[in-house]
């Protein structure tokens, strides 16, 4: 099988930075993470950096001096010096947990790689039907997918596969790893998908204690050693959804809740809980594919929100979405039916005060992930406590009449019915 050259990948214009008001430091901060979560360049803001000695916002940087972390997956945005202790201090200690826990992140969920001491997803993989005792945290991200019902998560060949799609140079590359292009990747992923839909095929045991068994039959085993398949789970898209939780949960068990936690690609969790608006910026497409801030979502307290989108926007965006010359849009987001990529919308985003971003986006990913939008599933989720709010053409949709959206985007318009 050939694979696609990883250099001359598409460059994709970033968004035009916003301005914002001077006025409520606390929106301006965390806009600023929002900002990154919809993968928009540095942070512009009058953020200042950690480890400064003056209390205020501060950005808090993963170290890397004792091996690689996912902190350039993610942005920490913290109000230093909030809790009374002082800014130096409390970003020196801040800094040391979020380090620990980005490295363990970074091991725990990574498809690739073992290490020493650590149950990884690979190495997981690598030992189908044995009991492996895990990670508490990789332990719960198996518990929530079972109660989910979600089975993405065992399209593991999919994704080793079609992720490769990104690092095409040209749309004549495409073909080793679309489906749409290609009837025979499109015959192979639909094969892996019936696997990864039959549990009697494919499944994850919990057997307490932190002890998993990734169960796998002897006809699903014979067609991985008949089509070279070394990887059954991956998290695929949804892996930052984990590690955000991770890491938000950490840090607050830590005693750190003066702040927000995002990652590039569209998950967040803001762990304040102090008066202030914070602000989740929403992005829209133009009619020649250029994407514009089409207007922001105001909330207050603490909250977990995952943004989707079926278009690239900024610059990074070429390792998760391929424009092909006729304009079409491939992405990460894969259906488990058949294996191909859908979007049901232009821009998706669910927020909740009570799920974790995991759960959020694996109650979103089928609306999401669909040929049209169910606003009657978003209504419905409404009614759980799940806000939604998308964007279609120059149309944007608020589910929940309680959201208050504001700053639209000239010819953009807000409904709710």
């Amino acid at each position: 099988m050939g694979r696609g050259a990883r250099d001359n990948r598409p460059y994709v214009k970033p968004v035009e930075k916003i301005e914002l008001s001077k006025e409520n430091i606390p929106l301006r901060a965390v806009a600023a993470v929002v900002f990154l979560l919809i993968g928009v360049g540095a942070l512009t803001y009058a953020v200042s950096q950690f480890f400064s000695t003056e209390p205020g916002w501060q950005t808090i940087e993963a170290g890397t001096s004792e091996g690689p972390t996912c902190g350039d997956e993610f942005v920490l945005l913290y109000e230093a010096g909030a809790s009374g202790r002082s800014a130096r201090e409390e970003g020196r200690d801040l800094s040391q947990l979020y380090t620990r826990a980005c490295r363990t992140a970074f091991q725990l969920f990574h498809t690739e790689l073992t290490f020493e001491g650590v149950v990884s997803l690979k190495e997981i993989n690598d030992r189908p039907n044995e009991a492996l005792e895990v990670d508490p945290a990789l332990y719960r991200a198996f518990e929530a997918v079972r109660e989910a019902g979600d089975r993405s998560v065992y399209l593991g060949p999919v994704y080793a596969r079609y992720n490769d799609l990104f690092y095409c140079g040209d749309d004549s590359q495409l073909t080793d790893f679309d489906p749409r292009l290609s009837p025979e990747v499109a015959e192979e992923y639909a094969a892996v998908a019936a696997y990864a839909g039959d549990p009697d095929s494919i499944d994850v045991e919990l057997l307490g204690d932190n002890r998993v068994r990734l169960r796998v039959s002897e006809e699903y085993l014979a067609y991985a050693r008949e089509n070279g398949v070394q990887r059954f789970l991956d998290f695929g898209w949804m892996k930052n959804a984990f590690v955000a939780d991770y890491l938000a949960d950490t840090l607050a068990e830590g005693g750190f809740t003066n702040g927000a936690v995002s990652s590039v690609d569209g998950f967040a969790r803001c762990l304040d809980g102090r008066e202030g608006r914070y602000g989740l910026n929403l992005l829209g497409q133009l009619e020649d594919g250029r994407a514009v801030q089409a207007g922001t979502v105001e909330y207050q307290g603490p909250m977990s929100l995952v943004s989707l989108r079926s278009f690239p926007a900024v610059a990074g965006d070429e390792t998760r979405y391929y424009r092909l010359k006729n304009g079409q849009v491939r992405t990460l987001y894969l259906d488990p039916a058949d294996g191909l990529c859908r979007g049901a919308a232009d821009f998706l985003a669910v927020c909740s005060a009570g799920r974790s971003c995991a759960q959020l986006a694996m109650e979103a990913a089928p609306v999401f992930i669909a040929e049209t939008l169910d606003r009657a599933a978003l209504e419905r989720l409404a009614a759980e406590g799940v806000s939604a709010v998308s964007c279609q053409g120059r149309t944007i949709w608020a589910g929940d009449p309680s959201l208050e959206v504001s700053g639209l985007y000239e010819g953009f318009t807000l409904t709710s019915a």
